[in-house]
């Protein structure tokens, strides 16, 4: 019983004084039960494809990729212990055959171990009997449990052997139903035929025995899905991830409390949430990649490596050694296969239509066959780099890596050369047939993973490509030498040896503050993105100088508070911001703001924020913010309660009716019926009724009455503007509303202000629309309309673009501007995002 409570992560974590049983960190998993096997769609077209991999999925959603998309029903842990195996109700076996699968580390067998005990503890005169499959050894399933596990039970009793009443009462036990056995681990079976689930399924028909017990199973997916499955008569259940924040962090916190350290969980809690760390949220979805996340966590006493490169390096040899032993595996066979996976990734990142769905022809091409005991792609799906995530359209197996990132891992140990990302031969314009993947948005992670790498032989490469990122010349109103600067900024988060580190976050500092918007926009993101000590030390300098203006240390104080969590020098800088008598209130506000989302359990930020609360000469607005930020860094403290309800009792807020109408009429056919008829009534005014088309709310009458208002003669277009830019909201895509939208955009009798609203509402309702968006481009291209009008075409456009055959069709009507003001230029810079380079000239 007490073996069996032991964690399959104990031999690797034990080596960090680590050894935990299940009930220390057990956070109950829910589950699906699978319909069918998951059938995935890859026929999309090179236009689709140059866009988005619409089949795809991005790495910071990688777990979607394990995603059943054929299920009965979802069960949460204790609904499912209850439905199916104790009211029996499943759709196969009535609750007698159950298989559990999912890949590696899915926490299958941790759920066993909790089926064991609740079984023991809630189903009467119940016998549970584990049995680890790989503990077999070629020995039939009858042999083991009447010799090995029986002749257990009899040395437990005092005995040398079972005897034969003990035989015949274990018999009986059979007969009356009340055996249980729980089989961990079909796919670390040994098999005579080659294959565990023929081998099992016919030692249950020949061993007439085991066919009274009821059994639960666990099986790893690339095998239950990988071959021919004799196991037809079970219902097939699989674990669900954990979700982020909930289920990860109840975790996290109990293995360091377990450890008796859970103020270094708390600070691992606090990291995850930092930005740039979406990708490692969804990794530690999975309950051994959070294991491994901890363990590291713990030996870097609360850090982890310095670059994402060294965290996935370590994850990936932590990752061979787990199940070592069931899965034995020398040093060459991993070199090979890590030099074949690295290829693998590349190339499916590179051209394939759907980049982490991998085709089976593809990966066979590369990594030989499934069926091949001797191939890598044999080894690949045993150790669980691979596994099968469905079948494509021909019923041939699609495959997924372990998770999405390290797809992008393997890929960056597989590039030796700079040039594959920046073609060395630039100078001032594309070179022609070469590609500038440092442009295309799934490279960027490989890029940085690439410059995280520490060989010594590649130390001068990486100070050479960030140096050409730093230099790079577009030709192309430096929209992409942007771009090739940011993407610098992050890489210096990850390359640390760059001789002009410091020199490129002053920059990105400075443009921060003074850039057009869509650069300011950019840049912010970069802060987040790049070495974040020195990011912090700009910021803080900033904050600190005599010459700058309020707004600028405003706009300092807003970044340290989304990249200084935790950072003593970011808090004591927003702490001497909140204590000065020289700023205004709005930047101590944005100071108070701040701290509340870095200051957790700060003292002198407490102290301060406390400070200011009880000032009687600072306004309403930062007394409020300073009570929030105080509750969020200090739970529960009186003088933020009680200055939030003083402020509570000076508030007063009114709506008028038809507002009324649409927060608490949903659905309701009484208010939509009033609505409609204030629309219908010829003896309100225009206002009223602008007001009622706005309030409409989510029903199919409300739809059928905007399209009626749309169509009548006798409104004046203000209203039917509001009308089509309801229907629109509760009804994306109408192409009613949207032609309606598209008439007064282009009609010559309506003024440029309903022209301009007309416009603004297409950026709401129009998206991927080609009339809207033709509609909009000829806009740009006429000449006989207000200054503002086009400036809010150019915005609508921006929200509502998809492709890059919309892109080159707007890059064309700006063309025409020799000066782009800052509208036109953030359209042109959207434009210029996602436009590949060599067609942007």
């Amino acid at each position: 019983m007490a073996e069996r409570q032991k964690l399959t992560t104990n031999p690797l974590t034990s080596t960090e004084g680590v050894a935990l049983q299940v009930d220390d960190v057990y956070v109950p998993l829910g589950l699906v039960e699978r319909k069918k096997q998951s059938k995935r769609h890859d026929d999309i077209s090179p236009e689709q494809k140059s866009d988005k991999a619409q089949g795809d999925i991005s790495p910071e959603q990688g777990s979607e990729l394990y995603k059943e998309t054929e299920i009965t029903k979802t069960f949460e842990h204790d609904a499912f212990l209850e439905e199916v195996l104790k009211q029996k109700n499943t759709p196969k076996s009535q609750g007698k055959r159950i298989a559990i699968i999912g890949e590696p580390g899915a926490g299958k067998t941790t759920l066993l171990q909790q089926i064991a005990d609740w079984v023991s503890r809630e189903i009467d005169q119940s016998i549970v009997i584990w049995v680890s499959l790989a503990d077999l050894r070629g020995q039939e399933l009858k042999s083991y449990l009447f010799e090995t596990w029986l002749t257990q039970v009899a040395e437990k009793r005092g005995k040398a052997e079972a005897t034969k009443q003990l035989k015949d009462d274990f018999v009986a036990l059979f007969n009356q139903n009340n055996v249980w056995l729980l089989l961990d681990g079909l796919d670390e079976m040994s098999a005579s035929s080659g294959n565990p689930l023929t081998e099992i399924a016919k030692q249950f028909r020949e061993a007439g025995l085991i066919s009274q017990a009821r059994i639960v199973l666990t099986c790893r997916v690339n095998l239950w899905d990988g071959s021919i499955n004799a196991l037809n008569n079970f219902d097939i259940y699989r674990t669900l991830d954990f979700s982020y924040p909930k289920n990860v962090e109840r975790f996290i916190n109990k293995w360091f409390n377990k450890i008796e350290i859970p103020e270094t969980g708390k600070r691992l809690c606090i990291a995850l949430k930092e930005s740039g760390n979406k990708r490692i949220q969804d990794l530690v979805k999975n309950p051994l990649r959070l294991t491994l996340l901890c363990l590291n966590w713990q030996s870097g006493d609360g850090k982890l490596p310095d670059t994402q490169a060294g965290l996935y390096q370590q994850f990936v040899d932590d990752f061979y050694k787990w199940k070592k032993e069931e899965f034995a595996t020398n040093s060459h066979q991993r070199q090979q296969l890590n030099v074949k996976l690295g290829e693998l990734a590349r190339k499916a990142i590179d051209k394939e239509a759907t980049r982490f769905r991998l085709r089976q022809d593809f990966v066979s091409h590369l990594l030989g066959d499934a069926d091949d005991e001797n191939s890598l792609l044999k080894l690949a799906l045993n150790r669980g780099w691979l596994n099968c995530v469905g079948i494509d359209t021909n019923r041939k197996p699609v495959y997924a890596f372990f998770h999405a990132s390290f797809q992008e891992y393997f890929a960056a140990i597989a590039i030796n050369d700079w040039g594959f990302f920046l073609p060395r031969k630039h100078k001032n314009k594309p070179v022609k047939g070469e590609r500038y993947r440092i442009f295309e948005p799934q490279w960027k992670q490989t890029i940085l993973l690439w410059l995280g790498r520490e060989e010594e032989n590649l130390k001068e490469q990486q100070q050479q490509f960030i140096d050409a990122l730093v230099n790079f010349k577009d030709g192309c109103r430096k929209f992409y030498e942007y771009r090739a600067y940011f993407l610098a900024t992050a890489g210096i988060a990850e390359f640390r040896d760059y001789s002009r580190a410091d020199e490129i976050v002053k920059q990105i500092v400075k443009w921060e503050i003074e850039g057009r918007s869509s650069i300011r926009k950019e840049a912010r993101l970069a802060l987040q993105q790049t070495d974040r000590t020195k990011a912090i030390a700009a910021l803080v300098q900033l904050l600190q100088s005599t010459t700058v203006d309020d707004y600028t240390r405003w706009q300092a104080a807003e970044s340290l508070g989304k990249i200084g969590t935790g950072n003593k020098d970011a808090i004591a800088a927003l702490v001497q911001l909140l204590q000065s008598t020289t700023v205004d209130d709005n930047t101590r506000g944005q100071a108070a703001e701040s701290l509340g989302k870095i200051g957790t359990g700060n003292k002198d930020a407490i102290a301060a924020l406390v400070q200011l609360l009880q000032s009687t000469t600072v306004d309403e607005y930062t007394r409020r913010q300073a009570a929030e930020s105080l509750g969020k860094i200090n739970p529960g403290n009186k003088d933020a309660i009680a200055a939030l309800v003083q402020l509570l009792q000076s508030t007063t807020v009114g709506r008028d009716a038809a507002y009324s109408l649409e927060q608490i009429g949903t659905g309701n056919e009484i208010a939509i019926a009033a609505l409609m008829q204030l629309l219908q009534s010829t003896t309100v005014d225009d206002s009223t009724r602008r007001q009622a088309a706005s309030s409409y709310p989510d029903n199919e009458f409300a739809i059928a009455s905007l399209v009626q208002l749309l169509q009548s003669t006798t409104v004046d277009d203000f209203t039917r503007r509001k009308a089509a830019d309801s229907l629109g909201k509760i009804d994306p895509g109408n192409e009613i509303a949207i032609a309606a939208l598209v008439q007064l955009l282009q009609s010559t009798t309506v003024s440029d202000y309903n022209r301009e609203l007309a416009g603004s509402s297409l950026g709401k309702i129009g998206t991927g629309n080609e009339i809207a968006i033709a509609a909009l481009v000829q806009v740009l291209q006429s000449n006989n309309l207000s200054d503002y009008t086009p400036m809010q075409v150019a915005s609508s456009l921006g929200k509502i673009i998809q492709s890059n055959k919309h892109r080159f069709a707007v890059v064309k009507a700006l063309s025409s501007y020799w000066r782009l003001d800052d509208d036109y230029y953030d359209l042109a810079w959207k434009c210029a995002q996602n436009m590949p380079y060599t067609n942007s000239i």
